[in-house]
């Protein structure tokens, strides 16, 4: 089996797309936990398993289950990638949306 090649800008286009989805899948959530006022340990918990089901979500449907299509490494560039660069604007809009409610 020959190795598949990449076109450069296509990678970077879906790493782009695959940027904006987890960044309004980070704020989202963090709207949910302001509102749900989760404790500091099940409040990563609910970013985790909710980032992570975003992830298999755009996996299923924007890859169509085929992730080595699109990116180089899909396992790495979309369920690892990213997990911490996220982290802030989740705990932003936990933050501020908490203080809002309360």
């Amino acid at each position: 089996m020959s190795t598949p090649i990449y076109y450069t800008p296509n990678l970077e286009e879906n790493g782009r797309k695959l940027g904006t989805v987890q960044d309004i899948t980070s704020l989202s959530l963090g709207v949910g936990a302001g509102i749900l006022a989760p404790g500091p340990l099940n409040g990563f918990l609910f970013y985790l398993v909710g980032y992570t089901l975003a992830n298999a979500a755009f996996y299923t449907i924007c890859c169509q289950g085929n992730g080595s299509k699109y990116f180089k490494s899909p396992i790495m560039e979309i369920f690892v990638g990213n997990i911490l660069k996220n982290v802030p604007e989740y705990i932003m809009m936990w933050c501020l949306v908490y203080a809002l409610v309360k």
